[in-house]
């Protein structure tokens, strides 16, 4: 399937945002990402900034969960 520019960009941007901590993908409409360290775990969102916004609260979650700082998700909170 070929994505229009705007998708590329989006999906692109997504990856090279959060490449160490998620399996991104785009399908049909649906934006998905999966966390690495919990492959059965999947967020699934109809746009990028959803996609980034649940990622995001993810990350942030399990950093609490663990007892380690949530400072490096914050980097990525802007873009």
């Amino acid at each position: 399937m070929m994505l229009d520019q705007e998708t590329q960009q989006a999906l692109f941007d997504l990856r090279r945002h959060w490449q160490d901590a998620y399996y991104i993908t785009y399908s049909d409409g649906a934006w998905n990402a999966s966390p690495f360290i919990d492959r059965d775990t999947v967020l699934t969102a109809g746009s990028s900034a959803e996609l980034r916004t649940k990622m995001q609260n993810d990350y942030a979650a399990r950093a609490m969960a663990s007892g380690a700082t949530a400072a490096r998700w914050a980097g990525y909170s802007s873009t």
